[in-house]
């Protein structure tokens, strides 16, 4: 895996999707003295939530093992819609707890909406970014000049020189 492919947006899309995965066995909510985590409180929710977390950290994984440049941007940029829709779904959890009756909110809940908005912002912008620092013009004409020492390596054979072969007689 090669981690200078990855862009900022892609490190933070992947960092989200690890502490939206983290968040889901903290407690979100608390419930008379009970407290609840996602997997608990949840039905489908945190499905949705466990599988954005998990395309969000695949896609910088694909970033950095592609080697096909339209791979690792069809891939962040297929992140996009998840995205939004776990930060949609953890808003809305937020607002209208999963539990019945009266409960709090708890630290998995504020680090949920944390990681949705890193893998929301970190997919955007993973999706807009040309790359990282590499692709400047300074990083171009060192792989130029690495390029060009590696071409000057192959040698032709004496023959392909184009001489023409003498006949055995002469």
């Amino acid at each position: 895996m090669q981690l200078r492919r990855l862009s900022r947006g892609d490190w933070l899309a992947a960092i989200g999707g690890v502490a939206m995965l983290v968040s889901l066995f903290l407690p979100w909510y608390s419930v008379g003295g009970n407290d609840l985590t996602a997997w608990q409180a949840m039905a489908v929710d945190d499905v949705i939530l466990a599988v954005t977390a998990v395309l969000a950290i695949g896609a910088a994984a694909i970033v950095g093992l592609a080697r096909a440049s339209s791979v690792s941007v069809a891939s962040t940029s297929l992140a996009i819609l998840p995205a939004a829709i776990c930060l949609i779904v953890t808003v809305y959890r937020l607002l209208s707890p999963a539990p019945a009756g009266d409960a709090s909110l708890e630290v998995g809940a504020w680090l949920g909406l944390a990681a949705a908005i890193a893998i929301s912002v970190g997919a955007w912008t993973g999706a807009n970014d040309e790359g990282p620092a590499r692709r400047t013009g300074e990083a171009e004409r060192r792989a130029a000049a690495d390029g060009v020492a590696r071409a000057e390596l192959l040698k032709l054979p004496p023959d392909a020189g184009g001489s023409e072969a003498k006949p055995a007689g002469s």
